[in-house]
């Protein structure tokens, strides 16, 4: 069950990129912001909301205990959320793009993406501004108004508002946290660079260094070939240097196949030649 925010005062702010959000400004000072407001206000792309929206929820409780208290809360029946969940799902986003770059989706929808990932760290560090700045105005708006007594604040209170003043080393953690990530993707993406350029190795192998599916249809509907055997045909048509062949079975088979070898750089070239080709012609 998710707490229910009561004192807060609503506004609104247009993004970086022109959306609009709608947020509530809680009495300690935490922005809160429904799914599909959070979503309007980074112009997420239509057909990637649903799952946006959703994850907050995922990120939520994933995170809840990195950012001092509840990342989702309630207002009249609608959950509600910090920025740091939404930060946490664009993070995952990006760490998708960069290891994939969604290259199943169909081109119209790959733009989208690339528009919006180009817009990746304004949207962040708008976000953690948003907070800070929502911090230092309830700060100035309490100093400007002369208590009424001495105990007008309790001692609870400043102490959260203290605790809430250092909320920029929250982004200075999740900066680091973004660094860690990227450093261990450049080490996934550095292993298959190390291994000997001029082993023998079969186009599948190959294919699945580079963690690539090597049954998707690159050419499609040009060519019904799929990416091992496209790759296959155009060593062939280079008169790639063959090495000798291997006996193993294809995944899911129970047949032995002989299976050809090439040197591994030539084929990482033409894997890479087809890929970016494959909207195009090969010609």
């Amino acid at each position: 069950m998710t707490k229910e925010l009561t004192k807060v005062e609503r506004f609104s702010e247009i993004s970086p990129t022109g959306g609009k959000l709608n947020y509530l400004l809680s009495d300690e000072g935490r922005v809160y912001a429904s799914a599909k407001s959070w979503s309007r206000a980074l112009l997420v792309p239509d057909f990637m909301s649903v799952n946006f929206e959703t994850g907050l929820a995922r990120m939520a409780i994933l995170k809840k205990d990195s950012a001092g208290g509840s990342l989702e809360m309630t207002y009249s029946g609608v959950a509600v959320y910090r920025w740091h969940a939404v930060a946490a799902q664009l993070r995952s986003f990006d760490k998708e793009y960069s290891n994939t770059g969604y290259q199943s989706r169909p081109p119209g929808e790959r733009r989208q993406l690339e528009k919006f990932h180009e817009n990746y760290e304004r949207l962040t560090n708008w976000g953690y501004d948003l907070q800070e700045r929502a911090i230092a105005a309830m700060l100035n708006t309490r100093n400007a108004t002369p208590p009424v007594q001495e105990t007008a604040i309790s001692r609870d209170a400043l102490v959260e508002v203290i605790r809430q003043a250092v909320a920029p080393r929250l982004h200075e953690h999740d900066g680091k946290l973004m660094e860690h990530d990227a450093i261990i993707e450049e080490i996934k993406e550095a292993v298959p660079a190390l291994r000997n350029p001029k082993e023998f190795i079969p186009v599948r192998q190959a294919i699945q260094e580079q963690g690539l599916d090597p049954t998707v249809m690159p050419l499609h509907p040009r060519s019904r070939e799929n990416l091992s055997g496209l790759a296959g045909q155009m060593l062939k048509s280079h008169s790639a240097e063959q090495g000798g062949t291997i006996v193993a079975r294809l995944d899911g088979g129970s047949v032995a196949t002989t299976m050809n070898t090439y040197r591994r750089g030539v084929i990482y070239s033409v894997i890479d030649e087809i890929m970016r080709n494959k909207q195009g012609s090969l010609i």
